[in-house]
């Protein structure tokens, strides 16, 4: 049972946040991250993590219990937040541990968390807009 709904979870939500950051791989290896591929990036992964959140919950179904659509759309608000929050403490534990230099300071990092989460505001709001109209 636990293992079909990971497997529908992979074939049917995974597959948005593994393509954004296969593609922020490879734009940042063949254009350089800065300045335009990684707050593209951070902006596509917000909307990847709502995406993710969103339809993961609704394959879950009653195991999630059953909010109401609002409900949904917050609790995929706030794991794509907290998702954007614990990249940006991974790349900081990276840094100093491994020294490498994935951060450029406070601003950059404020501007990842502000595209990721503004993205996820983008998906969910486009994703209401378009249900109301069917």
């Amino acid at each position: 049972m636990a293992m079909e709904w990971l497997r529908q979870l992979a074939r049917e939500a995974a597959w948005a946040p593994a393509a954004v950051l296969v593609l922020h791989l490879v734009a940042g290896a063949i254009f350089g991250h800065e300045p335009v591929v990684d707050p593209v990036m951070h902006l596509s992964g917000g909307i990847a993590a709502a995406y993710f959140f969103r339809r993961g919950a609704s394959i879950a179904g009653l195991a999630l219990g059953s909010p109401t659509r609002r409900g949904s759309e917050l609790r995929a608000f706030g794991l794509t937040a907290s998702a954007a929050l614990f990249w940006e403490i991974g790349e900081y534990s990276l840094d100093r541990l491994a020294g490498t230099v994935t951060q450029g300071g406070l601003d950059n990092t404020m501007r990842d968390l502000i595209f990721g989460v503004t993205g996820a505001a983008l998906y969910l709001a486009a994703a209401r807009l378009l249900a109301n109209k069917v």
